[in-house]
């Protein structure tokens, strides 16, 4: 589904009574896509893929249902580039999966600044690019079945402690989204932010405090 123009959102039917989202964002540097999905997944993927013709994917973080569907990417198009947190990139290593680029906090890629908001898995990060934050699991929607319990005043919720390497941390990061001025807010689970992201992130911030 186009969002807007260079941003695409696509729904993924997987092991859970809820869609998984992956993205692609065209930058003008690259096209790239956010999130491979599950394994069972992996062809939808490598269609969504080629249809973009994308010149790499990034696995916001170290979880299966991210980089599950990359052997039916790679199989599907020359010269992708795989890219993957540094410090989550064993998760994939040890699924058999070569990473190509290793993403360090705080540097700029494809013209896609990484934000690191560790806790959900060891290096988890977010991805921005101009108005456009790609969440991965550092937030969730409020509606997904991945939401912590609680009383959220707006559409973002953190994810549920059991799916959290370390939830005080993940909760911690969460206020680093409000450093940018963004209006789209794509999420891996639950519906995704179209229009003022921004507010949305400091509602769930203030939430937290």
């Amino acid at each position: 589904m186009n969002l807007r123009d260079g941003v695409h959102s696509y729904d993924l039917d997987w092991d859970f009574d809820e869609p998984l989202g992956v993205h692609v964002l065209e930058t003008g540097d690259a096209t790239v896509l956010f999130g491979a999905g599950s394994e069972g997944a992996g062809d939808r993927v490598a269609d969504i893929a080629a249809e973009h013709d994308v010149d790499a994917v990034v696995v916001e973080h170290g979880d299966g249902d991210h980089y599950g569907g990359v052997p039916a990417l790679r199989a599907a198009i020359d010269d992708l580039e795989v890219a993957v947190p540094a410090g989550d990139a064993a998760f994939l290593e040890d699924a058999g999966i070569a990473v190509d680029r290793p993403l360090e906090a705080g540097e700029t890629v494809w013209g896609i600044e990484t934000v690191p908001t560790p806790g959900h898995t060891p290096d988890n990060m977010a991805y921005r690019h101009e108005d456009v934050l790609v969440a991965g699991d550092t937030v969730v929607g409020a509606d997904s079945l991945f939401a912590a319990a609680g009383d959220w005043s707006g559409a973002l919720a953190p994810c549920t402690p059991d799916y959290n390497d370390d939830d005080q941390q993940t909760r911690e990061s969460i206020p680093a989204l409000g450093w940018y001025d963004v209006d789209v807010v794509l999420l891996s689970h639950g519906e995704n932010v179209t229009a003022g992201g921004s507010g949305e992130i400091e509602r769930l911030v203030a939430d937290l405090a």
